[in-house]
């Protein structure tokens, strides 16, 4: 606790001397910062990690090198080196001040004391080259795109939307609260990773990938569905870059000033991203539905890309979907996503509660109200897949035969609560559906 006097006490001491005013009201206190084993930081033990080095890198020649020239005895010097040589063995890589930073940040969610591991830096260092390439990927998809400074609210109200823009949108604002509130709480490690899955989860692995055949489909049909898209697109990266901003300076500031529209928003135009606005959250833009409906989808697509793995199939060889969906609610949802769906699974069709289903379908059931099939003819062995089954079906048995027991068992009616024996007979239905969809893929395979 030394700090506060050595550092803040003096800072606050002399700020009123010279300014008459406080040079600031409130002071953070991280844990301490110890080595990947949690031993404190020291010269006499040569762990001492220089943040120039992680930012810039460093051999491990320069690493010995620099125990050599300090004060150490001789018997610590050689101990110290061998740790050096034991935890960087190719020395320290080159990182960047970002990804440190965003590492830090990242640690500050254990809310104790911090063994800081360069490999989890290095981690970070990845998650920049992400995020510069899946920028500078997604800026050729608005290359012919002219943004004005109404953007966002014109996009919301145009009526020209699809479900999954809707989604990006919603998804945004959601993380934009998300963050604000965890900075203003000073959990910083939250803020973090809160960016972290909204840059991930949503942007790169789904809203990116959703877009690209809207995108290239250039013909007149699709001229509103497209400018909607690249909307979406650009409100999201832009947003989405400044809400990184304070967590990553550097790399935001230079993606930033590659957006398109630079330079022709008006007059209120920041010229930098360190004098933009911070996000904020927009609640009439939030959509639970949206969310949801696109979470059933996703479901599906899981299920859709476990099936083709399972199979060994190919990504230039599209399959076609059977879907079988007992909630009316998801049969809507999945309906305003089948062209998502289609994208993502490699599909060449989907089809939902189709009564000529076919008899050579792989199976894969999500949950008691959804069941995905794939047409697998002309694509597997039928007899590898029915030992598959089989398996399936074995280990599947015992539990539900388990379960039979334990709710017939004497006394359950009167000792279980209520609760427990509700879910006890959903999860009870769930098996008894998944057992059904096996046996009925054996038969058909037969």
């Amino acid at each position: 606790m030394d700090i506060i006097f050595f550092w803040v006490a003096r800072m606050v001491m002399m700020g009123l001397a010279l300014t008459d005013q406080l040079p600031f009201h409130t002071v953070y206190l991280h844990a301490m910062v110890r080595d990947k084993d949690g031993r404190k930081m020291s010269k006499s033990l040569g762990n001492v990690i220089d943040p120039l080095e992680v930012i810039n890198g460093c051999t491990l020649e320069s690493l010995l090198k620099k125990l050599d020239s300090g004060n150490l005895p001789a018997k610590e010097v050689e101990r110290a080196k061998k740790d050096q040589a034991t935890d960087f063995p190719d020395g320290i890589p080159e990182c960047g001040s970002d990804a440190l930073r965003f590492g830090l940040l990242a640690y500050t969610v254990q809310g104790r004391d911090i063994n800081l591991d360069i490999k989890r830096v290095v981690g970070y260092r990845q998650f920049c080259n992400k995020l510069w390439n899946a920028t500078r990927f997604a800026l050729q998809f608005v290359s012919d795109f002219k943004p004005t400074p109404t953007l966002l609210d014109d996009l919301m109200s145009g009526g020209k939307m699809a479900p999954r823009d809707k989604y990006m949108v919603s998804r945004l604002m959601t993380g934009v609260e998300a963050v604000n509130n965890f900075f203003s709480s000073y959990r910083f490690g939250d803020a973090q990773n809160a960016s972290y899955s909204l840059w991930i989860n949503d942007l790169c692995d789904v809203y990116l990938e959703l877009v690209k055949p809207v995108v290239y489909d250039t013909s007149e049909a699709n001229k509103d569905s497209r400018l909607a898209a690249q909307s979406t697109l650009w409100v999201a990266l832009e947003m989405g870059l400044r809400l990184l901003h304070p967590m990553m300076p550097f790399v935001t500031e230079e993606l930033w000033q590659r957006l398109p529209g630079r330079g022709t928003l008006g007059e209120d135009e920041p010229q930098s991203i360190m004098l933009a606005p911070y996000p904020e959250c927009i609640e009439a833009y939030k959509s639970r539905k949206s969310e949801d409906a696109m979470g059933v989808a996703l479901k599906v697509i899981k299920a859709c890309r476990s099936l083709r793995s399972s199979y060994n199939i190919t990504n230039k060889v599209l399959t076609q979907f059977y879907l079988k969906v007992e909630s009316a609610e998801d049969v809507t949802a999945i309906e305003s996503h089948v062209d998502d769906v289609k994208t993502l699974g490699k599909a060449s069709g989907v089809a939902i509660n189709a009564s000529n289903v076919p008899q050579s379908v792989g199976i894969v059931v999500i949950d008691n109200q959804t069941t995905v099939m794939m047409d697998l003819a002309g694509l597997v062995d039928f007899k590898a897949e029915i030992k598959k089954l089989e398996k399936s079906l074995k280990q599947t048995l015992p539990a539900a035969t388990n379960l039979e027991k334990k709710m017939a068992a004497s006394g359950y009616e009167e000792k279980v609560a209520a609760d427990l024996k509700a879910a006890n007979i959903e999860k009870l239905a769930g098996l008894k559906k998944k057992l059904g969809d096996i046996e009925a893929a054996i038969a058909n395979f037969q």
